[in-house]
């Protein structure tokens, strides 16, 4: 069974060079070539992978092309869920909000998103629980189009303003939606003060945002954020990675991309579950093993997609996990987070996140 990547409607199209997304070992090594040899990449060799038909899964991450989703894209193209057995169907969506009701209605196994939008979810009830941690640090933009740069000087010029985040719900607030809504209270600036639409998870989306006039102002990821301030899109106001700014923001250094099941599932299919979580720890010690030119080598990414996803990398080198376990420090920032981007909600002040996490596989650390 081949891998596959599928595009859930909103989440932007797959890069036009990855085709079906289709990949073969064979076919890996003859595209890229001698590099293969040079880095000495390993070959799934798991007795599991060569003996059993792999186990079909599917995964719905932001994308393509998101800093959420490079680990998850790596290890596809590197057969790393093979050799756990698996098959890996990628499904890009267009923020956290979908991943969660494709999770909730059961069109996906598993996500990558926010783990504070998955505690949103849960307050009431324990649908979601959290497997593994896949970042170290939280990079979110906030970008302000281009032609805006004389009148909107300050996060309080932007009241009255339309601010794009990655998903639009009234019943499901998203990482990027919760995150907003902060920042702008925290420089007097009312989340009804502006009006919010839904800008994507991917750079065909964000970047129509800011090409079409549709957005003044957007909560990106990167490497997007990166290549929009390149290509002279917009510029930048605000960034979690801006240590001044993350000062001046509540558990800025909250858990943003997170391995998240649904809690029925993991019961039902812990060896599954177990699996999944091994393949994210295997692409993250692949991130952390090769150097950004070496991983944008695998990817086979486009030229401007590359040249901002290297600069991304070099800039923030603890962006990702080295080991997908929980950090206790970055667990109580994220809750510091929640608590502040709910403030006046009394049942999501309750909530304990504790409650949603299965630390068995990834582990903890300080």
């Amino acid at each position: 069974m081949p891998h596959t990547i599928d595009r859930v409607p909103g989440a932007g199209a797959p890069r036009a060079a990855e085709g079906t997304g289709s990949i073969t070992r064979r076919g890996l090594l003859r595209a890229m070539g001698g590099v293969s040899a040079a880095l000495a990449l390993p070959t799934p060799t798991i007795g599991v992978a060569q003996t059993a038909a792999p186990t079909p899964v599917t995964l719905s991450v932001p994308g393509p092309g998101n800093s959420v989703s490079m680990p998850l894209e790596l290890a596809v193209k590197l057969g790393l869920d093979r050799a756990e057995g698996l098959a890996v169907r990628m499904r890009f969506v267009g923020g956290g909000g979908v991943a969660i009701k494709e999770l909730l209605s059961g069109n996906t196994d598993f996500a990558v998103f926010g783990l504070p939008a998955a505690m949103g979810t849960n307050v009431g009830e324990r649908r979601l629980v959290a497997l593994a941690a896949l970042d170290d640090l939280p990079l979110y933009t906030l970008m302000v189009r281009a032609d805006l740069a004389g009148s909107v000087k300050s996060v309080a010029d932007l009241k009255g303003r339309v601010i794009g985040i990655h998903s639009n719900s009234l019943s499901t607030k998203t990482t990027s939606h919760l995150l907003a809504d902060l920042v702008l209270r925290t420089h007097n600036v009312a989340p009804d003060g502006v009006r919010y639409i839904a800008a994507g998870q991917s750079w065909e989306t964000q970047s129509a945002a800011f090409i079409s006039k549709t957005v003044d102002a957007s909560m990106c990821d990167e490497p997007f954020g990166t290549r929009l301030a390149e290509e002279r899109l917009a510029f930048q106001l605000f960034s979690t990675g801006n240590p001044a700014d993350a000062r001046t923001t509540p558990g800025a250094g909250f858990l943003r991309a997170t391995l998240i099941a649904r809690a029925d599932l993991v019961s039902a299919r812990a060896g599954l579950a177990e699996r999944m979580v091994k393949v994210v720890q295997r692409a993250l010690a692949e991130l952390a093993r090769r150097t950004p030119e070496q991983i944008a080598d695998v990817l086979e990414l486009p030229a401007a997609e590359r040249k901002a996803f290297v600069a991304v990398f070099r800039k923030y080198p603890r962006q990702y996990s080295t080991d997908g376990k929980f950090s206790t420090a970055q667990l109580r920032d994220t809750e510091a987070f929640f608590r502040a981007s709910t403030a006046g909600d009394a049942a999501a002040q309750r909530f304990a996140l504790d409650s949603m996490l299965v630390d068995r596989w990834a582990g903890r650390k300080p």
